[in-house]
This record gives structure tokens, sequence and C-alpha cells, in this order.
């Protein structure tokens, strides 16, 4: 049942999805400021995305959208009220409705090449993601009144759009076999989207991203239709532009179980943990560095080939958990992947 499609649907564009994803929820940390959440994010991709890829050239096409109404603080409280008490017993404390709606689209031309001997087999990967994402964050107040029975209610938002930063691969490794196969990466995030410290319409986050992958799967059944999945993302960051503040550097462990159903379909579950695993440094560095941000999130996906081996479509739900210091949402995943049967090996 199992071929080389079934195990690959778009390795290079995990790292593109999951920077646009972080790229809506960084829009109100427009200063320097802890909310520097990094490029990656776990799970908006397939069990399988990261598998033994076949040669040649592929387009893909992947669409997220996410909403929030959720923000954890540092000590995992929801943020849901400034206590204006605490500065004076006589001031009510304020209601607070956070908001955040985004919506992501990255086309990706990726390419794996025949397998190199030399290198034991193994298959070289590049490729290059442009993407493009829109967000809206919102923030609703109410106050009772001091003197009337009456309740105030503001609220706040902004709307950004644009292209974000560029996603750069050029280094990838896979190598397969009959019960196991193990890939890994080396990506740049390059800081083109429009950034300015202090501005009110960022898309981009203001810094390179070194970003250092390996995964691995095992194949219990001799067709390859179940694939068990382990991963490793690590990345280190630059300084932000115009800004002395480097953000910590990041791990993320991801998991997964793929089962395919017949040749055309297949269901997955995916998991993965964030963690901010070192201080946040600089001298722009006004909040305690020692509080470092995670996040947790588990999705559900359904894959199903309309033309064989040539066209993919792949939707994705999937929520968050366990969140330090970031926004809980959930998130909706529509990717395409087309074959055009081009510049593969014999």
């Amino acid at each position: 049942m199992q071929n080389n499609f079934f195990r690959w649907s778009g390795l290079v564009l995990k790292s593109c999805v999951l920077f646009i994803f972080i790229s809506s929820t960084n829009v109100i940390a427009q200063q320097a400021s802890p909310m520097q959440a990094g490029h990656y994010y776990p799970g908006l991709l397939s069990t399988r995305d990261m598998a033994h890829p076949p040669s040649g050239l592929f387009f893909l096409w992947y669409n997220f959208a996410v909403s929030s109404n959720t923000y954890v603080d540092r000590n995992g409280k929801e943020f849901k009220s400034i206590p204006l008490s605490d500065l004076h017993p006589t001031l009510p404390d304020v209601e607070v409705e956070p908001g955040l709606n985004g919506f992501g689209s990255a086309p990706v031309v990726a390419w794996a090449s025949p397998h190199i001997s030399f290198l034991g087999n193994a298959r070289y990967i590049v490729g290059i993601a442009p993407n493009y994402v829109t967000a809206e964050v919102s923030l609703v107040t109410e106050r009772p009144g001091i003197v009337l029975d009456t309740t105030y209610t503001r609220e706040i938002s902004t709307r950004v759009s644009g292209f974000g930063d560029l996603i750069l691969v050029p280094l990838g490794l896979s190598w397969g076999g009959n019960k196991m196969d193990f890939t890994t990466t080396y990506t740049i995030y390059a800081p083109t989207g429009r950034y300015q410290t202090g501005a009110d319409d960022n898309i981009g986050l203001g810094y390179w991203t070194h970003q250092f992958q390996g995964f691995g799967y095992y194949y219990p059944v001799e067709d390859k239709s179940t694939a068990f999945m382990l991963g490793l993302t690590y990345e280190t960051n630059s300084k932000v532009k115009d800004s002395d503040l480097r953000p910590g550097d990041r791990l993320t462990l991801e998991y997964g179980v793929s089962q395919f159903l017949s040749t055309k379909f297949e269901v997955g579950i995916f998991g993965g943990h964030n963690w901010q695993v070192s201080d946040d440094r600089g001298e722009d560095v006004f909040w305690d560095p020692s509080y470092h941000d995670k996040k947790s999130a588990l999705f559900f996906n359904v894959s199903y080939w309309p033309i064989f081996e040539r066209m993919m479509i792949n939707f994705k739900y999937g929520f968050d958990y366990g969140a330090r210091q970031r926004f809980k949402g959930n998130t909706f995943v529509l990717n395409l992947l087309f074959n055009p049967n081009l510049l593969t090996s014999k």
C-alpha cells in the first residue's frame, strides 16, 4: 500500500507554515518584549512530512486560520482583568477580553535529489518559501462607573497584512530504510518581512533564526501503512532589528502516529511541545528573563489523494494547551501538494 508519496507531503513547508502562525501571534509585541515566541510552531503539518521523500520537484500551497480569545501569563493564569485595586483600593478592576484572528498562505517550491551514494544513499533537499499573512488583534475593556451604576466599555483593535520573513532550506538530508527513516534539515529565517521596533504594522519578527531539525520514523508493518514519528527542533536567534534584544533559544519536541486506511486516504494524530530554553539577553530586557514561555498543541489530520501520486489535500484541526506567556488558540489548516513529475531520478 505504502509508497514514497504517502510518506512525504511537504517537508520544506513545515518551517514555513509554522513561521506564519508565530507572525500572526506576535503582532501585538511591537516593542522589545517577552512575547518573542520564535519562528517555529509544532504540529501544523501532517505526521509523515519529514519522512524520506521521493526525488523530484514539488509545489505546495499551505493555508491556515487561527483564532484565540485567551492569553495566558507567565504563571499560567488567563489574563482577564487589570487589578487597579492593587494601586488604590477605591479603583475598580478593569475586565479585559483579548482577541486574535489570523490567516496565512504560503506557496513553496522544493526539490529532492536522487540518492547520493557517498552520503549513504541519502537524498539532498532544498527549498524556498515566501509567505503572506494577515492578522487582527483586539482588546475589549470594561469597568464599572465610579459614581453612577454604569459600565464603560472600550475596544481597541489593529489589523496588519503583508509578506512575512523568507524561509530558506539550503541543506536537508534524508535516509530511508525498510523499517526506519531519518531526516535532518538546516533552515534559515531571513528578516525580510516589514519590521520596525515601535511600529504598529509589523509583519516580520525582525531577527534571523538558524534552525536545526532531526526526525525519525518507525514502520511496524511491511507495507509502511502505519508510521510512528519522533522529532526535535532547535532554534537560535540573532538580535532584534534596532533593539539590544536577543530572544532566547527554543526547543520543540514532536511526535505522531499516521495510518493509511487505503491507498488514497490517511488519518493521523500529531502532538508537540515548544519551550524557550535560554534567557532573553540584551540591554533592552526590562522583564525578568528567568521566566520562559512555553506551549503545547495537539492536531488531528485527514489526507486524501484525488489524483493518485500527483495531488494531495490535507485538512487539520488543532488546539493549544499548557501555555505560559502565550496565546492559547484553535487552528485550522488546509494544505495542497502537487507533483508535476519533473526533475525526478530514473
